[in-house]
């Protein structure tokens, strides 16, 4: 299948530079357009009583430094970043999806006891994606 548009979503916790290399290798041997997208939750930057914090708030320049880091100082400059809100990140990025060829997202394995009490984020946007779904394992 040839792409002429992939989408790269990122969760922005600094464990993805293999899922940025990949979807910039699959863009580039494509010729394709490459997106990148971050949801942030709405209390994204607050503190929370909660176990489990929706982390920092993130903008355009930090994913841009994600893709330095990763080594990929040209595409830092040149990729799309779409920041984006929602309290449902997996339906946002889902919908995201209409307009791509290509859905790149990383997976990082949950605990059993997590595993038995709610999906992965990325499982929802699988379901629910209207593209393909390449998915990288992270660490």
């Amino acid at each position: 299948m040839n792409y002429t548009r992939i989408m790269v979503a990122l969760a922005g916790r600094g464990d993805e530079g293999d899922v940025i290399r990949e979807a910039v290798k699959i863009a580039r041997a494509s010729g394709a357009h490459l997106l990148a997208v971050h949801v942030n939750d709405p209390h994204a930057g607050e503190m929370s009583m909660m176990m489990d914090s929706p982390g920092p708030r993130l903008e355009e320049e930090d994913i841009r430094e994600r893709f330095k880091a990763s080594g990929l100082e040209e595409e830092a400059e040149s990729v799309e970043v779409r920041i984006l809100e929602s309290d449902n990140i997996s339906q946002m990025l889902a919908e995201q999806t209409a307009e791509v060829d290509l859905l790149v997202l990383g997976h990082r394995k949950m605990s059993t006891f997590k595993s038995r009490l709610m999906d992965s984020i990325d499982e929802g946007i699988v379901n629910h994606a209207q593209c393909p779904v390449l998915v990288v394992p992270k660490e």
